[in-house]
């Protein structure tokens, strides 16, 4: 269930949905604005906000890949990688890093160097619902 309203402003047209079918608002939404209890909890941009939160939030990159038991083998040597948790259809993992530059660094340097086979990269928390349970945790799940 959501509302919607259309805002004219000099920037030009805008609507504003209120819902909390947060993976609804991801298809729809560019910009948000997160309520919690009445405050504003985070705005902005997905991606800008998951990203501020690195630092208290590992992020998690999800790896569709060849072979994903050598490739985890391989992150766990890694000081950044903190979990990696190989997918049950045994087509991936994903992977908890502290850092996610040297992370997607060391990914594009174990396929170029033909160590693993990536078919797909994706960040695994940075959706709407994932953000906001980091910020105002479990009680929003």
């Amino acid at each position: 269930m959501f509302g919607a309203r259309a805002l004219e402003t000099r920037e030009g047209r805008h609507v504003i949905v209120s819902s909390h079918i947060l993976h609804e608002v991801d298809l729809i939404a560019d910009q948000l604005v997160m309520l919690h209890q009445g405050y504003v909890a985070a705005e902005g941009e997905i991606p800008e906000m998951r990203e501020e939160m690195v630092v208290d939030r590992p992020m998690q990159v999800a790896v569709r890949c060849d072979q994903p038991s050598q490739l985890a083998a391989r992150l766990f040597g890694a000081d950044h990688v903190i979990e990696v948790k190989l997918n049950a259809d045994g087509g991936g993992l994903v992977a908890t890093t502290r850092d996610a530059d040297r992370f997607y660094l060391l990914l594009n340097e174990l396929a170029s160097r033909g160590e693993v086979g990536v078919e797909a990269v994706a960040p695994a928390d940075e959706d709407a619902q994932a953000v906001y349970r980091y910020l105002v945790g479990s009680e929003a799940s």
